[in-house]
């Protein structure tokens, strides 16, 4: 009985060392497979480690192209803005532009006989296409006006020899449709000039230019005195101003009173600074072929319109220059 309590005992002690061990071995193999669980997720998490810094690694190598590619653009832009910037300073090309000076179609009609500075053109014209021995001057003369016949029969117009509307029309337009520029002869006015507003009155091609100091305002034909002796030459002034002048006759012919058709002192005088304002003047006219001739007793003629427009913005005292010619301005 006794030994079957021993072995009983025994048994029961085999069995618990049985369990212990086993206990102990699944505790170690536990623990090992932690141990392995928790080395293959270090290496997992290494592995995504270093993939994830190779991650940032090419993120941080893409922002630095990225940022460097930047720079170049903003640098480029910054050149191109430069460049603009210096394109718009540059002074832009011009093309050099013909400018045309056309000839005033009304009132004065050229012909034999005219003296103006219209002639001189008329004739450079001329010569440019292509006729020869004009001469030169202010003065309409028997070649020029052959010249001109044979001009308008080849440009199918009515050959009269008289430069009127439709010849200065086909003129105006041959000039601008071929480039053509003739200036006017060019005054060398000298330094001492008038201050201010001021005529020049150039018998030698029966013009009456306007000024201010030295920039012409504007520019008339006018008639002056049958030889160079009648229209007297000097520093003169604007003394007189008179609307509707009377006209006496000159002690040859019947008075006229001022403002009829056929005062031959128009509508309006200035009286040159001689002999009291009344002898010599710049005047109208009641005949309008008169202007551009030397046909007056001394006087200068103009166009009654142009007389008109001047007499209201010439004032007394404004100096008044005659001359022979141009090689004499200022003498």
């Amino acid at each position: 009985m006794y030994l079957k309590k021993i072995f009983s005992f025994f048994l029961l002690f085999l069995l618990l060392t049985s369990l212990v061990e086993s206990s102990i071995s699944y505790s170690t193999d536990v623990n090992f497979g932690v141990a392995v669980l928790e080395k293959e997720l270090n290496l997992i998490n290494n592995d995504q480690n270093e993939h994830i810094n190779d991650i940032i690694d090419q993120n941080e190598e893409n922002n630095g192209i990225i940022e460097e590619q930047t720079e170049e653009k903003k640098e480029d832009i910054e050149d191109n803005l430069v460049n603009e910037s210096d394109k718009t300073e540059e002074e832009p090309i011009v093309e050099d532009v013909v400018e045309v000076i056309e000839f005033n179609i009304a009132p004065l009609q050229l012909r034999e006989g005219i003296v103006s500075d219209e002639v001189f053109r008329i004739r450079k014209y001329l010569e440019l296409k292509g006729y020869t021995d004009l001469g030169e001057g202010y003065y309409f003369d028997s070649n020029l006006n052959k010249a001109v016949i044979d001009f308008q029969k080849a440009n199918n117009l009515n050959p009269d020899g008289i430069i009127g509307p439709k010849t200065f029309s086909a003129i105006n337009e041959d000039m601008k449709t071929s480039l053509i520029n003739i200036n006017y002869y060019e005054i060398e006015l000298p330094e001492d000039v008038p201050k201010g507003k001021w005529i020049l009155i150039n018998k030698g091609s029966n013009t009456l230019y306007h000024y201010d100091n030295r920039e012409l305002i504007n520019k008339y034909p006018i008639a002056t005195g049958k030889t160079p002796e009648y229209t007297p030459e000097g520093k003169f002034y604007i003394a007189t101003k008179f609307v509707n002048p009377y006209w006496g006759g000159a002690g040859r012919f019947k008075p006229i009173k001022g403002g009829a058709p056929n005062n031959p002192l128009g509508k309006r005088w200035l009286g040159l600074s001689i002999k009291g304002g009344g002898t010599y003047g710049i005047h109208g006219n009641s005949d309008v072929n008169s202007i551009g001739k030397y046909v007056s007793l001394g006087c200068i003629r103009m166009y009654n319109e142009d007389i008109e427009y001047l007499f209201d913005i010439v004032e007394y005292n404004t100096p008044v220059w005659i001359i022979r010619d141009l090689t004499s301005v200022g003498q």
